[in-house]
C-alpha cells in the first residue's frame, strides 16, 4: 500500500507584509508625481509655442498690411509712431478708428485701424506691442524691423512671469 507524504508547508511566507505594500505605494505615488510634473512642463511648452507662433503671424500680418497700404508707409515714420502710441495703456479702451473694411479710408486712417485691429483684436496674444524700425527713410526703400513683445504665461496657475520678445525682419 502506498503511503502519502504530506508536504510540507512553509510558514515563513504566507502573503504581502504590510512593509512591501507601503513600498509599492511609494514608488506608485512617485511615478503619479514625475508624470504630473511633464504634464504640466508640457502645457507651458504648448503655451509658449502657441503665443510664439501667433506673434509671427502678428509681425507678418503687420508687414501685409504695410505693403498693401505704400502711402501710408512713405508717409514718414507714421507706422511706427502709431504702434509706439498703441504701446500706452488703455488704448485698446478708447474709441476705435474708422474701419477701413469695406470702406474708402485715406492712407493715415488705414495706418491707425492696421495697428488698432491687429493690437486689439488679437485674443491669443496678452498685451501685445509693436515697435517698428526702418533701414531706410522712407520705409519702402529698405528692410523693416518689426519686434512684437507680450507678456508670457508663468508656471503657476496662469501668472503672468515677464515678457517675450520677437523680432524680424522683412523687405518688400
Amino acid at each position: 500500500m502506498k503511503q502519502f507524504i504530506e508536504p510540507q508547508k512553509n510558514t515563513r511566507q504566507q502573503g504581502f507584509g504590510l512593509i512591501e505594500v507601503l513600498i509599492s505605494l511609494l514608488i506608485f505615488a512617485l511615478g503619479i508625481l514625475g508624470i504630473a510634473g511633464m504634464q504640466g512642463q508640457a502645457l507651458r511648452v504648448t503655451q509658449d509655442s502657441l503665443q510664439r507662433s501667433q506673434a509671427v503671424w502678428l509681425a507678418y500680418d503687420l508687414a501685409e498690411r504695410m505693403w498693401a497700404n505704400p502711402e501710408g508707409l512713405e508717409a514718414g515714420n507714421l507706422y511706427q509712431t502709431t504702434a509706439t502710441s498703441a504701446a500706452v495703456a488703455g488704448y485698446c479702451a478708447g474709441t476705435p478708428p474708422t474701419s477701413c473694411i469695406g470702406s474708402t479710408c485715406t492712407s493715415n486712417q488705414m495706418v491707425e485701424y492696421d495697428i488698432f485691429d491687429l493690437i486689439c483684436n488679437n485674443p491669443g496674444i496678452v498685451n501685445p506691442q509693436l515697435a517698428l524700425t526702418c533701414a531706410a527713410t522712407p520705409c519702402i526703400d529698405g528692410a523693416v524691423t518689426i519686434d512684437v513683445s507680450w507678456d508670457a504665461r508663468g508656471d503657476v496657475g496662469g501668472v503672468f512671469s515677464g515678457r517675450r520678445n520677437l523680432s524680424i525682419t522683412v523687405r518688400q
